[in-house]
Protein backbone atom coordinates (compact mmCIF):
# COMPACT_ATOMS: atom_id res chain seq x y z
CA UNK A 1 0.00 0.00 0.00
CA UNK A 2 0.81 3.48 -0.10
CA UNK A 3 2.12 5.84 1.51
CA UNK A 4 -0.87 7.55 3.36
CA UNK A 5 -1.25 11.38 2.01
CA UNK A 6 -2.83 14.05 4.82
CA UNK A 7 -6.32 15.02 4.56
CA UNK A 8 -5.76 18.15 3.10
CA UNK A 9 -9.11 19.27 4.01
CA UNK A 10 -8.31 19.50 7.87
CA UNK A 11 -6.54 22.99 9.14
CA UNK A 12 -3.26 23.31 10.22
CA UNK A 13 -2.96 22.25 14.34
CA UNK A 14 -2.50 25.77 15.94
CA UNK A 15 0.32 26.77 18.50
CA UNK A 16 -1.09 27.11 21.71
CA UNK A 17 0.19 28.09 25.08
CA UNK A 18 -0.99 26.88 28.56
CA UNK A 19 -2.53 29.46 30.83
CA UNK A 20 -0.27 30.16 34.05
CA UNK A 21 -3.40 31.48 35.84
CA UNK A 22 -6.12 29.12 34.78
CA UNK A 23 -4.54 26.15 32.90
CA UNK A 24 -6.68 27.27 29.65
CA UNK A 25 -5.02 27.34 26.46
CA UNK A 26 -4.03 30.27 24.65
CA UNK A 27 -4.27 30.32 20.22
CA UNK A 28 -0.77 31.82 19.52
CA UNK A 29 -1.92 32.06 16.06
CA UNK A 30 1.44 33.00 14.43
CA UNK A 31 3.88 33.67 17.12
CA UNK A 32 6.45 35.29 14.56
CA UNK A 33 3.89 37.42 12.88
CA UNK A 34 2.54 38.40 16.93
CA UNK A 35 6.35 39.49 17.93
CA UNK A 36 6.93 41.49 15.10
CA UNK A 37 3.81 43.28 15.86
CA UNK A 38 4.82 43.69 19.74
CA UNK A 39 7.89 44.88 18.64
CA UNK A 40 6.58 47.30 16.44
CA UNK A 41 4.12 48.87 18.87
CA UNK A 42 3.93 47.15 22.75
CA UNK A 43 1.08 44.72 23.16
CA UNK A 44 -0.24 44.75 19.60
CA UNK A 45 0.83 40.69 19.08
CA UNK A 46 -1.21 40.37 22.22
CA UNK A 47 -4.36 42.22 20.91
CA UNK A 48 -3.68 39.99 17.39
CA UNK A 49 -4.12 36.66 19.63
CA UNK A 50 -7.34 37.87 21.01
CA UNK A 51 -5.49 38.77 24.91
CA UNK A 52 -7.04 42.26 24.95
CA UNK A 53 -6.83 43.26 28.62
CA UNK A 54 -2.75 42.06 28.54
CA UNK A 55 -2.16 43.60 24.98
CA UNK A 56 -3.82 46.83 26.39
CA UNK A 57 -1.72 46.70 29.45
CA UNK A 58 1.65 46.65 27.83
CA UNK A 59 1.05 49.26 25.48
CA UNK A 60 0.04 51.64 28.07
CA UNK A 61 2.63 50.71 30.41
CA UNK A 62 5.65 50.43 27.63
CA UNK A 63 4.72 53.52 26.11
CA UNK A 64 4.04 55.38 28.84
CA UNK A 65 7.22 54.85 30.61
CA UNK A 66 8.92 55.07 27.46
CA UNK A 67 7.45 58.68 26.55
CA UNK A 68 8.03 59.81 30.39
CA UNK A 69 11.52 59.31 30.30
CA UNK A 70 11.63 61.22 26.88
CA UNK A 71 9.83 63.93 28.26
CA UNK A 72 11.71 64.04 31.36
CA UNK A 73 15.03 64.15 28.85
CA UNK A 74 13.78 67.26 27.43
CA UNK A 75 13.03 64.68 24.25
CA UNK A 76 17.04 64.57 24.03
CA UNK A 77 17.78 60.99 25.76
CA UNK A 78 16.64 58.81 22.76
CA UNK A 79 19.09 58.92 19.71
CA UNK A 80 21.85 56.95 17.70
CA UNK A 81 25.05 57.59 17.01
CA UNK A 82 27.82 55.29 16.60
CA UNK A 83 30.80 57.91 15.86
CA UNK A 84 34.10 57.26 17.63
CA UNK A 85 33.94 59.40 21.24
CA UNK A 86 30.51 59.32 20.68
CA UNK A 87 28.75 55.84 21.20
CA UNK A 88 25.31 55.57 21.95
CA UNK A 89 25.35 51.99 23.84
CA UNK A 90 21.99 53.34 25.62
CA UNK A 91 20.29 53.12 21.67
CA UNK A 92 20.58 49.53 21.80
CA UNK A 93 18.53 48.91 24.85
CA UNK A 94 15.88 51.80 23.62
CA UNK A 95 15.15 50.68 20.10
CA UNK A 96 13.50 47.66 21.95
CA UNK A 97 10.67 49.61 22.22
CA UNK A 98 9.62 49.79 18.64
CA UNK A 99 9.00 51.88 15.88
CA UNK A 100 8.68 54.65 18.75
CA UNK A 101 12.77 54.99 18.55
CA UNK A 102 13.13 54.24 15.17
CA UNK A 103 13.48 58.07 14.34
CA UNK A 104 16.55 58.28 16.03
CA UNK A 105 18.42 56.33 13.39
CA UNK A 106 16.77 57.89 10.39
CA UNK A 107 17.44 61.11 11.98
CA UNK A 108 21.78 60.07 12.78
CA UNK A 109 22.28 58.07 9.29
CA UNK A 110 20.33 61.31 7.55
CA UNK A 111 22.66 63.27 9.44
CA UNK A 112 26.04 61.60 8.74
CA UNK A 113 24.97 61.22 5.12
CA UNK A 114 25.37 63.90 1.97
CA UNK A 115 22.50 65.99 3.34
CA UNK A 116 24.69 66.77 6.69
CA UNK A 117 21.52 67.84 8.74
CA UNK A 118 18.18 65.61 10.26
CA UNK A 119 15.17 64.66 8.15
CA UNK A 120 13.39 68.37 7.78
CA UNK A 121 16.07 69.90 9.36
CA UNK A 122 14.63 69.13 13.05
CA UNK A 123 16.75 68.17 15.48
CA UNK A 124 14.08 65.45 17.41
CA UNK A 125 15.61 62.87 17.94
CA UNK A 126 18.69 63.86 16.16
CA UNK A 127 22.23 62.56 17.71
CA UNK A 128 24.51 65.78 19.45
CA UNK A 129 26.85 67.21 17.36
CA UNK A 130 30.34 66.91 18.21
CA UNK A 131 33.73 69.20 17.98
CA UNK A 132 34.55 69.07 14.42
CA UNK A 133 31.13 67.99 12.96
CA UNK A 134 30.44 68.58 9.53
CA UNK A 135 26.66 70.39 8.96
CA UNK A 136 24.50 71.81 6.62
CA UNK A 137 24.64 75.84 6.53
CA UNK A 138 20.42 75.81 7.54
CA UNK A 139 21.15 72.93 10.54
CA UNK A 140 23.76 75.53 12.01
CA UNK A 141 21.54 78.34 11.36
CA UNK A 142 18.49 76.89 13.01
CA UNK A 143 20.10 75.06 15.84
CA UNK A 144 21.75 78.90 16.62
CA UNK A 145 18.61 80.25 16.36
CA UNK A 146 16.69 77.80 18.41
CA UNK A 147 19.13 76.75 21.22
CA UNK A 148 20.12 79.64 23.49
CA UNK A 149 23.06 78.46 24.50
CA UNK A 150 24.45 77.60 20.66
CA UNK A 151 25.67 81.07 18.45
CA UNK A 152 26.41 80.82 15.07
CA UNK A 153 29.83 81.69 16.11
CA UNK A 154 29.95 78.17 17.84
CA UNK A 155 30.29 77.25 13.83
CA UNK A 156 33.31 77.49 11.40
CA UNK A 157 32.83 78.44 7.68
CA UNK A 158 33.88 75.43 5.51
CA UNK A 159 32.24 76.38 2.39
CA UNK A 160 29.78 74.39 1.31
CA UNK A 161 29.21 73.50 5.19
CA UNK A 162 29.46 74.39 8.38
CA UNK A 163 31.92 72.93 11.40
CA UNK A 164 30.96 72.83 14.66
CA UNK A 165 33.09 73.48 17.36
CA UNK A 166 30.59 72.18 20.69
CA UNK A 167 29.80 69.34 22.32
CA UNK A 168 26.11 69.02 22.54
CA UNK A 169 25.81 66.40 24.51
CA UNK A 170 28.18 68.45 27.28
CA UNK A 171 25.17 71.42 26.89
CA UNK A 172 22.14 68.68 26.89
CA UNK A 173 24.08 67.39 30.64
CA UNK A 174 24.58 70.72 31.92
CA UNK A 175 20.63 71.80 31.23
CA UNK A 176 19.22 69.05 32.01
CA UNK A 177 21.42 67.78 35.36
CA UNK A 178 20.10 64.22 36.85
CA UNK A 179 16.83 64.25 34.55
CA UNK A 180 19.04 63.58 31.49
CA UNK A 181 19.96 60.22 33.19
CA UNK A 182 16.92 59.39 34.96
CA UNK A 183 15.01 60.05 31.37
CA UNK A 184 17.64 57.85 29.59
CA UNK A 185 16.99 54.74 32.29
CA UNK A 186 13.41 54.98 31.76
CA UNK A 187 13.73 54.72 28.04
CA UNK A 188 15.86 52.14 27.79
CA UNK A 189 13.80 50.30 30.75
CA UNK A 190 11.03 50.54 28.52
CA UNK A 191 12.84 48.70 26.04
CA UNK A 192 14.00 46.10 27.60
CA UNK A 193 10.93 45.64 29.14
CA UNK A 194 9.23 45.14 25.38
CA UNK A 195 11.86 42.18 25.11
CA UNK A 196 9.87 40.27 27.92
CA UNK A 197 6.73 41.50 25.48
CA UNK A 198 7.65 40.16 22.44
CA UNK A 199 8.77 36.83 24.23
CA UNK A 200 5.59 36.84 25.53
CA UNK A 201 3.87 37.30 22.23
CA UNK A 202 6.46 34.47 20.85
CA UNK A 203 5.83 31.29 23.43
CA UNK A 204 2.96 32.66 25.65
CA UNK A 205 2.89 33.51 29.22
CA UNK A 206 6.58 33.00 31.15
CA UNK A 207 4.74 31.60 34.11
CA UNK A 208 5.01 27.34 34.45
CA UNK A 209 1.60 26.05 35.06
CA UNK A 210 1.36 22.68 37.68
CA UNK A 211 0.96 19.54 36.85
CA UNK A 212 -2.74 19.48 37.43
CA UNK A 213 -3.34 22.63 34.54
CA UNK A 214 -0.96 20.61 31.85
CA UNK A 215 -3.29 17.47 32.60
CA UNK A 216 -6.47 19.16 32.13
CA UNK A 217 -4.74 21.15 29.02
CA UNK A 218 -3.79 17.73 27.16
CA UNK A 219 -7.36 15.72 28.31
CA UNK A 220 -9.75 18.66 26.43
CA UNK A 221 -6.77 19.09 24.03
CA UNK A 222 -7.64 15.08 23.39
CA UNK A 223 -11.26 15.58 24.14
CA UNK A 224 -11.33 18.23 20.76
CA UNK A 225 -9.00 16.30 18.71
CA UNK A 226 -11.29 13.32 19.13
CA UNK A 227 -14.77 15.32 18.18
CA UNK A 228 -12.84 16.26 14.64
CA UNK A 229 -12.37 13.33 13.92
CA UNK A 230 -15.29 11.37 14.92
CA UNK A 231 -17.60 10.36 11.87
CA UNK A 232 -20.54 12.78 11.30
Amino acid sequence: MGKKHRDRSKPAPRIVAVSPDDGSAIDLKNPALAALLSWCLPGLGQIYQGRLFKGRLFMGAILGTFIAGLWLGGGRVVYASWTPGNTRWAYVCQAGAGLVALPAMFQSLHLQGPAKQPFFGSSFMAPPLTPGQYVSRDYATSLASADPDIEAEDFFDRPPWRQSRIDEVSIWHRRFGRWFEIGTLYTMLAGMLNMLVIYDAWAGPLGMPTDDERKAHRNAASAASQRKEAPK
